[in-house]
């Protein structure tokens, strides 16, 4: 999963189980892995109640790619992240440029079917050969004004024409993912809450 920090939690464990016996204390490193584990769940719900805020979704691709690794007695570290790379761009902000060095294409009048989703056929690729998409030297790309774009006419005549997309070297994103702020925020609010849960229910199966 990517993700761009780390956020370490520190609780005041010592204190929490000065009092208890030696078999109580044994149960300690379950209770803060469970109490991890608990907790980077409630950061996977509220990350993915966030996102219609800061985007908008079209399907539940990026919902459901937020993902938590539980925590183990062993290793008392939950991750919560996206499986999809996309996303730490979002949170950092940074520029996207094309793979292959060329081109970054930016839909302007693309068609998209009923998902809102751009189709294979109307992609740049795609649309070399089409008809009344304007060539040049064999692309399908034209230099206007306005920079490099794949443009379209309307109608059957030479005019109007539309931009279908902007062709860009690299475009610039903004953050707006607000990951980490959300996930901080979650911590902070319920990991003692789900430490003092996990504890209860660690003494109570061994009663």
């Amino acid at each position: 999963m990517t993700g761009p920090f780390k956020i370490r939690v520190v609780s005041d464990i010592d204190r929490i189980v000065a009092n208890l016996d030696d078999a109580a204390k044994r149960q300690v490193p379950f209770a803060i892995a469970r109490a991890l584990t608990m907790t980077a769940r409630d950061a996977q719900g509220d990350v993915r109640a966030e996102l219609p805020s800061h985007f908008t979704l079209r399907n539940n691709w990026t919902s459901s790619g937020i993902r938590i690794t539980p925590a183990t007695k062993s290793s008392p570290e939950a991750i919560v992240g996206s499986l999809e790379p996309y996303m730490q761009r979002q949170e950092t902000g940074g520029t996207r440029t094309a793979r292959d060095h060329s081109r970054v294409a930016v839909p302007v009048k693309a068609k998209r079917n009923k998902r809102d989703r751009i189709p294979k056929g109307q992609r740049p690729a795609a649309m070399k050969g089409k008809p009344r998409v304007l060539l040049i030297n064999g692309s399908n790309i034209i230099q206007t004004k306005g920079g490099q774009g794949i443009l379209q006419r309307v109608g059957r005549e030479r005019y109007p024409l539309q931009v279908v997309y902007w062709m860009k070297r690299g475009v610039k994103i903004k953050p707006r993912f607000g990951f980490k702020a959300t996930t901080f925020a979650t911590i902070a609010q319920r990991f003692g809450p789900n430490l003092t849960a996990a504890l209860s229910q660690a003494m109570g199966h061994m009663g």
